[in-house]
């Protein structure tokens, strides 16, 4: 599945620190090479910097790059400490929104590109006759304008960031991301008939022994690569239902899948199978719908923790919970039962249900609602407006009446532990 591997390794580069800034360090020693090869060969007068001896232009290009790194020394002091702030107020799962930030690795960026540029400047020929690089020192002198105006922007969107608001809306904005790319729409091509090709795909799997697919090491389920899949299930005539849901972590050895086939399924087209599952260190929004709704339950749960006590925070988390939920109840849900291009069914896929993200979301904290009556009534009313609005798309609405009904027991003075 190209789109997956797509979406998988762009969140990857969008979330590391790394690349933005290896790309403006190769940008700048490639511009001050040819600018000042231009300036070499090009004998110019400019009439903005002008210069009576080159050691002055050496001296401007030092100061620049002595500036420009206090200031990235300073940039990711303040970047480390926003890092940590964050982790504390609000989880260290917020982390990988606050990574994805691209004007704070814009800003390190240009600063890094503009010290290699001033850098590469000073270490260029100076013919004879030619006195001072203008070329050079002009683009230099533009380039710190411009990273200076940019690192007051930078300033801003830092302070921006640690407001708990912008870091849901933030969470908010995966989620929605996941929804648009719902697990397992992409795998492989919806059924014509579900119910027949459900009712085809266990009448196929009554008629043969399953081989458990095992995990080949410990990590986080993030994703299926479908096109590798279905290439396995159509060589090898298979039927491949999950076992391990997204999001879930499995330790070595966990069965992630059943393989189904005419004949003897060998070692070979088990790895390959297994191959097909994304085993990683973090979890990611990719594919995963209910990673965003734990990272918005663990901003809630943080600020109803004794050491913050911050119940409007809370609710606000859980104002953006309830509305990917609506969200997700108003989606159109893929057919679990994925088929090739002849309309074979190849996979049987676990497609995430309301109840169980308004379980993942509501349960625990439901629980750390206990002492704050008006977090608890709100999330009452948030479970009702969820309610109406899946019961008007169809949806269950069996957890939601019992997160509601468990609630109100808290505010009556019920014993919520005993559920």
């Amino acid at each position: 599945m190209k789109a997956f591997l797509a979406s998988a390794r762009w969140d990857t580069l969008r979330r590391s620190f790394w690349l933005l800034p290896a790309l403006a360090m190769a940008s700048g020693g490639l511009l001050a090479w040819v600018i000042g090869t231009l300036d070499q060969g090009i004998d110019l007068n400019l009439g903005v910097v002008e210069f009576n001896d080159p050691s002055s232009a050496r001296q401007l290009l030092q100061t620049i790059a002595t500036v420009t790194v206090t200031v990235i020394g300073i940039s990711f002091s303040v970047t480390v400490v926003a890092l940590q702030l964050a982790s504390q107020q609000l989880g260290p799962r917020v982390l990988r929104t606050f990574q994805a930030d691209a004007l704070n690795k814009f800003v390190l960026s240009l600063f890094l590109g503009l010290f290699v540029y001033c850098l590469v400047v000073l270490t260029l020929d100076n013919p004879a006759g030619h006195t001072v690089p203008e070329l050079a020192v002009a683009v230099a002198v533009v380039l710190a304008t411009v990273a200076f105006a940019a690192f007051v922007a930078f300033i801003h969107n830092i302070v921006e960031s640690l407001q708990a608001s912008t870091m849901i809306r933030r969470i908010a904005a995966d989620g929605q991301r996941a929804l648009d790319e719902r697990f397992p729409g992409a795998i492989g091509s919806e059924p014509e008939d579900g119910r027949a090709a459900a009712a085809q795909a266990r009448g196929r799997a009554a008629g043969h022994a399953a081989r458990e697919v095992h995990a080949p090491r410990a990590g986080f389920a993030v994703g299926v690569d479908g096109r590798q899949l279905m290439e396995a299930a159509k060589d090898d005539d298979l039927l491949v239902a999950q076992r391990l849901p997204l999001g879930d972590f499995a330790v070595t050895g966990t069965v992630m899948a059943l393989v189904w086939s005419r004949d003897e399924v060998d070692e070979d087209t088990a790895n390959r199978v297994a191959a097909a599952f994304q085993l990683e260190d973090e979890r990611t929004v990719v594919q995963d719908a209910a990673f965003p709704v734990r990272q918005l339950a663990d901003v809630a749960l943080r600020a109803l923790s004794p050491g913050l006590n911050d119940p409007t925070t809370a609710e606000n988390a859980m104002d953006s919970l309830a509305d990917m939920l609506v969200r997700f109840a108003r989606s159109e849900t893929p057919s679990p039962v994925r088929v090739d291009d002849g309309g074979n069914p190849r996979f049987l896929a676990l497609v995430p249900q309301l109840h169980d993200l308004v379980k993942l979301g509501f349960d625990q904290v439901r629980v750390a609602a206990e002492g704050h009556p008006g977090v608890a009534a709100r999330l009452i009313e948030l479970l009702e407006q969820v309610e109406r609005i899946a019961g008007a798309e169809g949806r269950g609405a069996t957890e939601l009446r019992r997160q509601r009904r468990l609630l109100r027991d808290q505010l009556d003075g019920g014993l919520p532990a005993a559920a």
